[in-house]
Formats: structure tokens, sequence, C-alpha cells
């Protein structure tokens, strides 16, 4: 038996899903009213709506740019509160232009009865624009 926070357990149920890549199980770590809140310029950026607008199409416009295979996730730190978790994480990944893509990320992440209902992400948008040159 384990004393997890279910905050803690929501965000590690999501960072082994976005290793795995599976749509399916991305999707069940989100309420249905989950927003993300992407910063810049960037073709992604914005605010995502919903699970299927997240996984579907949120992050498939950066993957699209990545070598198939090449990317990764490599969790920092993380910080549990009673309903969110300021997480710490670096991604990386090949471009499809053959640029290696390095960058560190931070969101607070809000959690609502197990799952992610908002994610506020803040990153060096400068360097995200490299995935698409």
């Amino acid at each position: 038996m384990t004393n997890e926070n279910p905050t803690e357990g929501a965000i590690h149920r999501y960072f082994d899903a976005l290793q795995t890549g599976s749509p399916m199980l991305l999707k069940e770590c989100f309420t249905e009213d989950a927003r993300w809140f992407a910063p810049g310029r960037l073709p992604n950026s914005g605010i995502w709506h919903g699970p299927n607008a997240i996984v579907e199409e949120f992050f498939p416009i950066a993957m699209a740019r990545m070598q198939p295979g090449s990317f990764t996730t490599e969790l920092l730190s993380l910080t549990i509160g009673d309903s969110n978790a300021v997480v710490e994480w670096r991604s990386r990944a090949t471009t499809v232009s053959g640029h290696e893509y390095n960058n560190a990320y931070i969101a607070n992440f809000v959690v609502t009865d197990g799952k992610i209902s908002e994610v506020r992400e803040y990153f060096d948008t400068h360097r995200g624009e490299t995935l698409y040159q």
C-alpha cells in the first residue's frame, strides 16, 4: 500500500504516459475541462482546452518537428502542494532538420480529483523556436 499524494500520483502518471507516447494514456491524465497554457509565439502557443485538443493538437505540433524515437523527457524536480505541483523537466530530441533540441521547462500543474485540470507552462521560447527551423 502506498501513501502517495494524489497530486504526486497524477504527475507521475502523466510523465509515464508521456514516455510511452500513447494518446489514450495521455488523455486519461487530464480532466474533461483541462486547460494547457503555452507561452510565446510558437505554432503551439496559446490555451488548449480539453484532453483531445491537448493530446491530438497541441502535442503533435511540436512532435511533428522531431525525428521519431528521439524525444526524451527527464523529470528534474517536483514540488508538491495539496492540489498542485510545480514540475521542472528537460526535453531533448533531434529535429527533422538534424538540429539537437534541448530545453528546460517548468510548469504549475493543478490537479483535481487525481487528474490534471490545468497546466501553466514556462520555458525558453527562443530555444523552442529551434524546433521549427
